[in-house]
């Protein structure tokens, strides 16, 4: 056993490893902590979504990890599995197929791409760090995951230092020099672009930093572990709090009950009862703390939830479906809770039960297995570990394995409120965490067993002539791939990065230089680990490897390009200036097929446009040399997001509107009867849109305007005194009264003869704002026409 080595492993030395082989594996110890730490510390402002950058290394660095993997694998030939590997392997790739198998029935697999490749990266990772990772490699990644959380801590302080003791924003400089600065006040959010992303990794980071300090007692760790805690308590997150008294909570039972075992001064149960006032206090401070509009909204979200789960409890709906199916399970409460109705919810709020809305009571069921698997397994060896010490200190493996099962356990825990795991910065742990606690428990790794008692096992043996030459050629074709791939990749990042001199604000100029430095440096990273392995390994399958491997990294190449490509759609729409948002929206949805909200936006663009004249404009989706209108392009666009998303935002109520432009567009030429179609399309879309949305007012009253138009007064009547009646609503006594609506009811009243009850609505208006300038305008005409009441001595 190697004495530096906190792990219990074997002395490979005298092994003569094959060069592909030793070479690949040493890359695969660095490709991942490198990765997660550049996950969890990268961000990228010129994107729409400022963590665009964080999915699109999971995505690229994953798929770039996974080929490395297999070419190791097939390397290694023979000696890549055994039978008996399967044992501890089993739970995670169950876990994967039923990944697999929830994919391919997901109603519209689309949208499900995204989560389906997350998932298999995350499981990869654990089976990777299983097959892989050496005591040396699991210690490198601990000291990199602890660089990982001082540069997520440090610029934690700067947003808070920023807030408390600098300009606003709108006023001055601050100490923190991007653009985002401020953007959720005094929360801070560091590098995770949301205060609850970077609570799940405070907590999920703290016990393997502790551990570490008890391990090493290293004064180093002291100042990461205070503002661990400070950050935490920056963040106002109620769920990461609760999460944090869950995981400080077991980790005081496991010190407890397995390092601390016959020195505990009190018996075991008083002490589980004392270690209960850590969750217990938690509680307390988010119940003294909390939102109910927060409570509400997870509640009402996971009423959703569970009905979701019940209409297909045993097989699941498909992974990363909740964001297409949940618009048609929405409570009207969500909307009046959030205040809008052009919004999105992607996730459940609750992980373990999207976990069954997704996969299934199966896949739930395997899901749960794992996490018992890894779970029994940790604690076992913990036993093991910390038995018969005899007044000695454990072993330094003992508080690695403590620090890990706590931070898995603790991240579960959280998101029981949370979305955390549905997010690359904290999903990535979910592969990682696991691999590291089994290979921890067990002591070595899989390819070390392999290899044991084989002193001097062959080499690989060279081909022959003839095949070598087949090799070379293999090699020259992977090399010249992987080369235009990085002369692609770094060409067109100069292209949507621009020249220094674009940039005028320090922080964009900052930015612009560590953009540069980090593609740079992942780009040489890939090539020359790619290189690497191709000229030193000798199996004519690798070529192949690398060569399909550089087809899904360039392709989500693509997707954040058009993620940069959409943030400047949205800038020109915002200009006005629709030629150019259309073309880049184009754009966009070439890279990303399944991205919903670029034709959805691009329909808008043309609806709001709405110039009938036909023409050809291909950069505007125009094809085959056919002229087309906008209410032509609007319609494509809308239906694709249909084919999608059937239910997306509000693209039912906006489809209605277009309708209705159609109707106006052909009365105004004089054609009655192709008019009138669009009348019934429309309000059957507004039909739709109300079953999703029953409390947005705008729809009442363009059901009322086809009404009107229709010459059906009784009926748009009936739409208004709807929408002031909330008749969607439980709550006794709801109303939605605002004086736009109570004006518009009266008009309809006027319409229809009825003059007092159109004086009491337009009296109701003024109640509500006794500066509504319309209802007042309108309540002195229809006064002025009601008749004089008749004297008592004519009524006898």
């Amino acid at each position: 056993m190697s004495k530096k080595s906190s792990l219990p492993t074997y002395e490979f030395d005298d092994i003569n490893f094959a060069p592909g082989v030793s070479f690949a594996r040493k890359v695969i110890w660095w490709w991942v902590p490198l990765l997660y730490l550049l996950v969890s510390d990268t961000f990228y402002l010129r994107t729409y979504d400022s963590a665009q950058v964080k999915i699109s290394l999971v995505q690229m660095g994953g798929f770039g990890l996974i080929g490395m993997w297999l070419s190791l694998l097939l390397l290694e030939g023979r000696r890549a599995f055994r039978r008996e590997d399967f044992i501890f392997l089993a739970p995670f790739f169950a876990y994967f197929l039923s990944v697999v198998v929830s994919f391919f029935h997901a109603p519209y697999p689309g949208p499900s791409v995204d989560d389906f490749v997350r998932y298999t990266i995350y499981m990869s990772v654990t089976l990777i760090v299983i097959r892989e990772f050496t005591s040396e490699a699991i210690d490198r990644l601990t000291k990199i995951l602890i660089i990982t959380a001082y540069i997520a801590v440090l610029y934690g302080l700067v947003q808070f230092l920023d807030f408390h003791f600098f300009p606003a924003k709108d006023v001055g400089p601050g100490l923190d020099p991007f653009i985002w600065r401020g953007a959720f006040g005094r929360r801070v959010f560091s590098t995770y672009g949301n205060p609850n992303f970077f609570g799940n990794f405070l907590v999920l980071i703290f016990p393997i930093i502790l551990t570490q300090y008890l391990k090493r007692r290293s004064v180093f760790l002291l100042p990461l572990l205070f503002l661990d805690l400070f950050c935490l308590f920056c963040t106002e997150t109620k769920g990461a709090f609760i999460g944090f008294g869950i995981s400080s909570f077991l980790f005081v039972v496991f010190y407890g009950f397995y390092f601390l075992r016959d020195k505990l001064p009190l018996s075991r149960f008083k002490f589980l009862l004392l270690a209960l006032l850590l969750p217990l206090g938690a509680a307390g401070v988010i119940y003294k703390i909390g939102n109910m509009l927060s409570y509400s909204f997870r509640i009402n979200t996971w009423l959703s939830t569970w009905e979701m789960v019940e209409s297909r409890p045993l097989t699941g709906i498909g992974v990363g479906s909740f964001k297409v199916i949940y618009p048609a399970y929405r409570r009207p409460e969500i909307f009046h809770i959030e205040g809008k109705h052009n919004t999105e919810t992607d996730h459940a709020e609750e992980e373990h039960l999207e976990q069954w809305m997704d996969n299934g009571l199966i896949g739930m069921g395997i899901y749960l297995w794992m996490i018992a698997f890894v779970t029994v397994v940790g604690l076992r060896a913990l036993g093991v570990m910390t038995e018969n010490l005899k007044g000695e200190r454990p072993p330094p493996v003992a508080y690695d394995l403590l620090g890990y099962l706590v931070a898995l356990l603790g991240m579960l825990a959280h998101n029981f409120t949370d979305v955390s795991m549905r997010f690359v910065s904290s999903g990535v742990y979910l592969g990682l965490l696991p691999g590291v606690i089994i290979i921890l428990a067990r002591g070595h790794a899989l390819w070390e067993l392999h290899y044991k008692g084989d002193s001097k096992p062959a080499a690989e043996e060279a081909p022959a002539p003839a095949a070598q030459w087949a090799l070379w050629i293999g090699r020259a074709a992977a090399l010249a791939v992987l080369f235009y791939t990085a002369w692609l990749v770094l060409g067109e990042f100069s292209e949507l990065q621009g020249p220094l001199r674009n940039y005028v604000a320090p922080g964009e100029i900052l930015q612009w230089y560590l953009a540069w430095i980090l593609v740079l440096g992942c780009v040489g990273g890939a090539v020359y680990s790619f290189s690497g392995v191709l000229l030193r390994g000798l199996s004519p399958l690798v070529p192949v490897v690398v060569i399909a491997t550089m087809f899904p990294v360039y392709g989500f190449w693509g997707w954040f390009k058009g993620d940069v490509y959409h943030n400047m759609a949205i800038f020109f729409s915002k200009q006005g200036k629709w030629e150019d948002a259309i073309s880049y929206y184009q754009k966009v949805n070439k890279l990303n097929p399944n991205f919903i909200m670029p034709y959805y936006f691009t329909g808008n663009v043309f609806n709001d446009r709405f110039n009938m004249a036909k023409s050809y404009h291909p950069e505007w989706g125009d094809k085959d040399s056919v002229p087309r209108d906008d209410y032509e392009r609007a319609m494509t666009a809308y239906e694709k997001v249909r084919s999608i998303a059937p239910n997306y935002v509000q693209m039912h109520h906006q489809v209605g509107t277009l309708y209705l432009k159609m109707h106006e567009y052909y009365t105004r030429l004089g054609k009655p009867q192709e008019a009138a179609p669009y009348l019934d399309m429309a309000l059957a879309r507004f039909n739709l849109y109300e079953n999703l949305d029953p409390v947005y007012a705008l729809n009442y009253y363009r059901k009322a305007q086809v009404y009107i138009m229709r010459r059906d007064f009784a009926a748009a009547e009936r739409e208004y005194l709807n929408n002031i009646n909330a008749w969607h609503c439980y709550r006794k006594g709801h109303l939605h009264e605002t004086p736009e609506a109570y004006t518009n009811l009266g008009n309809v009243q006027y319409a229809m003869g009825k003059i007092r009850e159109a004086a009491d609505s337009y009296r109701m208006a003024l109640e509500v704002d006794p500066n509504y300038e319309q209802a007042r305008r309108n309540l002195g005409i229809v006064t002025g026409r009601m008749p004089a009441p008749v004297p008592a001595a004519v009524k006898r």
